[in-house]
């Protein structure tokens, strides 16, 4: 890991000398040197190298290749910079007109504040409050704490949006284990006595009837065959239970 990270200074360093210093294509990289340090830097220059297209008269295809193959930052770091750098150009002013004289939050937190209103359900005033924690000098709050603050406010906060269920119609075979279990059910309700059980078997028997008729309509066939109910004081065989379903 640490060749790796001295190949990559070195080819930077290399890049750097024969380019213009005064060209923002040298601005970038002489940054992203120094990314640990100042993010804030990083992220206003490749906001403008992104949104003026830069990248493309420097040869690349897209400002992800530039990102990956020139500065050797990968997309979601490189988003992450411009999302957040972005976010305190249009929303904290302020905050980037003091940078020379204070401390500025940390990329992680100011990433997190870029990113509420899509992906927490707080209020108004919630939000204020966690905002001016992340932006006090003096606190130099972590991600861990914001993200804290924001759960206690919204318990989902940040969390992955669940997956959406399948809704798709049911097929052969869904349709033939319902009906095996509905039929089975059938049996059993049959089997008994009482006027519990015979109404049940009937709504069983009704059922049954439905999924036959939608499996055969899916089948284009007569769709498979009813189990035979047990009746009391009949001999009861084990092919009884079981569908004629293969």
């Amino acid at each position: 890991m640490t060749q790796r990270k001295t190949q990559t200074a070195t080819a930077m360093a290399a890049r750097l000398e024969s380019l213009d210093p005064a060209t923002p294509r040298y601005g970038i990289l002489a940054a992203a040197r120094e990314f640990k340090a100042s993010w804030v830097e990083l992220g206003e220059r490749l906001t403008a190298a992104r949104e003026k297209e830069a990248y493309a008269a420097w040869g690349y295809p897209s400002f992800e290749a530039y990102c990956r193959r020139e500065l050797q930052i990968k997309q979601d770091t490189a988003n992450k910079l411009t999302r957040s750098f972005s976010y305190l150009r249009d929303h904290e002013p302020k905050v980037l007109d003091a940078r020379e004289g204070r401390s500025m939050p940390a990329l992680d937190v100011v990433d997190l504040l870029s990113q509420a209103k899509e992906r927490t359900e707080i209020s108004a005033d919630a939000f204020d409050s966690i905002r001016e924690q992340a932006m006090d000098p003096e606190a130099r709050v972590t991600r861990a704490a914001i993200m804290k603050k924001f759960r206690e406010a919204d318990p989902d906060a940040f969390r992955p949006a669940a997956k959406p269920k399948d809704v798709s119609p049911p097929g052969p075979n869904d349709l033939r284990k319902a009906l095996l279990l509905a039929e089975r059910l059938q049996s059993v309700l049959t089997a008994q006595e009482g006027d519990v059980f015979n109404a049940a078997a009937t709504k069983a028997a009704a059922v049954v009837a439905e999924l036959k008729a939608r499996f055969a309509a899916m089948e284009g066939g007569a769709g498979p065959a009813l189990a035979t109910p047990h009746r009391p004081g009949t001999p009861h065989s084990g092919a009884d239970d079981v569908a004629a379903v293969h």
